[in-house]
């Protein structure tokens, strides 16, 4: 009878880790990819920023920021100009009989440089600027910005680019795993199933690097559009 019980016991204990073992399978693929996506969505956000800003940079040296302080400076700091039309005039007149009246003027006028950013794009926010100059998870990393220029018939173009890889995006990936304010339950859950993910190549060598610019050619976009 002890005999018995001792096999059905043994029994369980192996259905329940050939279980584990099952469900491990399938659920670190998983998570890993959801880790990835997750990361390189926050990195294209910041990306994004950085590019809303290198616009109005360009907009206002002619050129775009050659590193990421000198973007956070003017993000935060920085003034541009535009031209805007003051004045009053009635409902029953035209702009342009207003104009000529001088009822209204165009007049240039300084505004802070972050204000001119919101406004050109509507998906990029205060905060996106936040601490858009660190690769998330990084311990603030801070992106590099690779400047230069082509040459056209007339003039130099400006361009850069941002390379970010995935080892990168990846960087500290336990912190995403298993959370420094997860429970005692939590941490034992992650440490069944995904002790050591960080370190599975299998898994890593699906994912791309991003990039956002070119030094090529006259584009800003980036490799997820």
């Amino acid at each position: 009878m002890k005999t018995r019980t001792l096999i059905s016991t043994l029994l369980v204990l192996l259905v329940v880790v050939l279980a584990i073992f099952a469900a491990r399978s399938i659920m670190r693929p998983e998570k890993f990819r959801q880790i990835y996506e997750d990361r390189k969505t926050a990195n294209v956000n910041n990306l994004k920023a950085i590019r809303c800003a290198q616009t109005i940079y360009k907009n206002a040296f002619k050129k775009y920021a050659s590193d990421i302080d000198t973007l956070v400076d003017f993000v935060q700091n920085g003034m541009v100009e535009v031209e805007k039309t003051v004045g009053n005039f009635p409902d029953t007149m035209s702009q342009e009989q207003a104009f000529k009246l001088g009822l209204i003027q165009k007049k240039v006028v300084k505004i802070p440089a972050i204000d001119k950013m919101l406004e050109l794009d509507p998906n990029v926010t205060l905060e996106s600027f936040k601490n858009f100059q660190y690769i998330p998870f990084s311990d603030k990393q801070k992106y590099e910005i690779q400047t230069g220029s082509i040459a056209s018939k007339t003039y130099e173009i400006p361009v850069y680019r941002i390379d970010v890889t995935r080892d990168q995006i990846l960087v500290n990936m336990d912190r995403s795993i298993t959370p420094e304010n997860a429970g005692v339950f939590a941490k034992f859950w992650n440490k069944i199933f995904y002790n050591n993910l960080a370190d599975e190549d299998q898994y890593r060598v699906q994912y791309e690097d991003i990039y956002m610019g070119s030094l090529t050619e006259a584009s800003t976009a980036g490799s997820w559009e």
